[in-house]
């Protein structure tokens, strides 16, 4: 019987302290993503070394490298976070908006928030690395499929047009953006500024006068 109580206490400490040991992993992923990302949107993603990102953190090079392979992984994975967590806040969001204008306005002020955070550099630096870029992409296409379902649920409240083809504004959208990332006009312009241009244009042209009753850009 005593071997027996002890057998279920060494166990029970082991489990707990494996317990510990995958809670504390899990955090420490979740830090690293968030110094990483700060950084690299900070400083430009070729600047920051994994030997940075592991100082920052006052953590060993080698527990880094235990956790994520190489940068790119890295990267990867802190793209995925922050989309992630961005999808939320507007999913939780939306459930308590009063209307599509409401979240129109989330969206931009999000936008320009993240935006306002980022040396350009990260942008031009992000198109080197192919696994982001196709992450990035897959959800470009998932979630225009998404805004215009929104813009036709805006379309039936009264704060989108009905006689303009959004689908047409979609690729229009898109090509002003690559025409941004090619011409690399936000070495020129805060793009921050480039980007409330753009959404100043496009939704005080796609609105009606209900929309713009709602619309508060500045």
């Amino acid at each position: 019987m005593h071997l027996k109580r002890r057998y279920v206490l060494v166990n029970t400490t082991a489990m707990l302290k494996n317990n510990t040991q995958t809670n504390y992993r899990q955090e420490l992923k979740g830090k690293i993503l968030v110094t990483a990302m700060t950084m690299f949107k900070r400083q430009g993603i070729k600047l920051v070394k994994m030997d940075d990102i592991a100082q920052a953190l006052s953590i060993s090079k080698r527990t880094l490298y235990e956790i994520y392979e190489n940068k790119e992984q890295l990267l990867c994975e802190g793209v995925k976070y922050e989309h992630q967590l961005r999808l939320e806040h507007l999913r939780q969001f939306s459930e308590h908006a009063r209307n599509e204008m409401e979240i129109v306005m989330e969206v931009i002020r999000l936008n320009l928030l993240h935006l306002g955070q980022i040396n350009p550099l990260f942008f031009s630096e992000l198109q080197k690395y192919s696994r982001v870029v196709k992450f990035l992409q897959d959800q470009h296409e998932e979630r225009r499929s998404h805004s215009i379902r929104f813009v036709q649920s805006g379309v039936e409240h009264g704060y989108f047009r009905s006689d303009i083809n959004y689908e047409i504004v979609s690729s229009m959208s898109d090509a002003v953006m690559n025409h941004v990332m090619m011409t690399k006009m936000y070495e020129q312009f805060p793009i921050s500024e480039i980007y409330k241009h753009y959404v100043n244009i496009v939704f005080k042209g796609i609105c009606t006068e209900k929309g713009l009753a709602e619309l508060h850009l500045g």
